[in-house]
């Protein structure tokens, strides 16, 4: 029962930062869907990788990155977006290259799953706990640009939520205000809890993996089925990149899965509070501006296409320079 809490802390947070945030869940707390499919295909597909990444003891940030790049191509399987477009579109934005969707698939794949559906939601719970991993604890460390940047970052994302709802003010606080009420009961409940609180018994993670697995092959099969492609370059494409970063963790350094208490100077809980009013605040003022949000909206969304291809970029880069320099002293140190 100690794991309960806190598993269900970070579906929660996973829960805010992927679908309330980006306005794709309202209410999800009080709806069947989100309760039944939603919330448990984000926490499970949160524990499976998590899992991984702690057995394997590859848990830096970039690796956690290419975990959630694995993690983002449920939407291709799944939800048909990569391919089709989103839900409620005719058909992809920008168009499509090699079968997936120009614009959905940097948002989705390289910054918004990896970043908001899996880091983050990691990152938050180190913060809540007050322990974190030693290879997280740089990023954490509380700096005025940063703020000043998450700031930013929170006011632009704000008219993603008021878009979702609507530019409802009742459905956008309800879904913001009543997710983060569930995180603040879940948190009073974790506090004594850490990541590795989440670490499955294998048994669990055997179920785990087998209602993923049952979870996929369903809704491929059951949900639109009408959005599922007839050629075969899309499923090549979606293929490719799970070949890519599997191929990136296994050749990547493993770490030492070190604990400590969170440093004094980095984030705490009165920060996230502070973070998250700042949010409020912009939902409400998004909702009476809804012509302006939407302008802001849409270059928000454009810019994560292009910021999350340099994240990627930059990553591949760095891990595939970490690979080569450590075979370049395996090899000498073999001669």
């Amino acid at each position: 029962m100690r794991k309960v809490f806190p598993i269900l802390l970070i579906g929660s947070l996973s829960m805010l930062f992927a679908e309330v945030f980006s306005g794709a869940s309202q209410t999800w707390f009080i709806n069947g869907w989100g309760i039944i499919v939603t919330f448990p295909l984000y926490l499970c597909h949160l524990l499976f990788f998590l899992w991984i990444a702690l057995k394997s003891r590859r848990t830096t940030l970039s690796q956690l990155y290419l975990f959630g790049v694995i993690f983002a191509l449920y939407e291709s399987w799944i939800t048909k977006v990569l391919w089709a477009g989103y839900m409620d579109s005719a058909g992809p934005g920008l168009g499509t290259l090699f079968g997936i969707g120009i614009s959905e698939f940097p948002v989705l794949v390289f910054f918004w799953h990896p970043i908001m559906s899996f880091i983050i939601p990691i990152l938050v719970f180190e913060i809540l706990t007050k322990k974190v991993f030693k290879g997280h604890e740089s990023i954490l460390i509380k700096t005025t640009k940063k703020t000043i940047l998450i700031t930013l970052f929170l006011i632009s994302i704000s008219t993603f939520i008021a878009n979702g709802n609507g530019f409802d003010l009742l459905s956008s606080n309800a879904s913001l205000i009543g997710t983060l009420l569930i995180i603040s009961v879940l948190y009073y409940l974790t506090k004594k809890a850490d990541l590795k609180s989440l670490e499955l018994r294998k048994v669990s993670f055997v179920l785990l993996t087998i209602y993923l697995v049952t979870l996929y092959v369903a809704t491929f099969f059951y949900l639109l089925p009408e959005r599922i492609p007839t050629a075969i370059v899309p499923y090549i494409s979606i293929i490719a990149f799970y070949v890519i970063p599997i191929i990136l963790i296994l050749k990547s350094d493993k770490t030492t899965i070190e604990i400590n208490t969170l440093k004094e100077n980095s984030y705490s809980i009165r920060d996230f509070t502070k973070f998250m009013t700042i949010t409020i605040l912009a939902v409400n003022v998004a909702c009476f501006i809804p012509n302006i949000s939407t302008g802001i909206l849409a270059i928000t969304y454009y810019s994560l296409a292009i910021i999350g291809t340099i994240i990627f970029v930059m990553i591949i880069y760095n891990t595939l320079k970490q690979i080569i320099a450590k075979d370049m002293e395996t090899h000498i140190t073999k001669t």
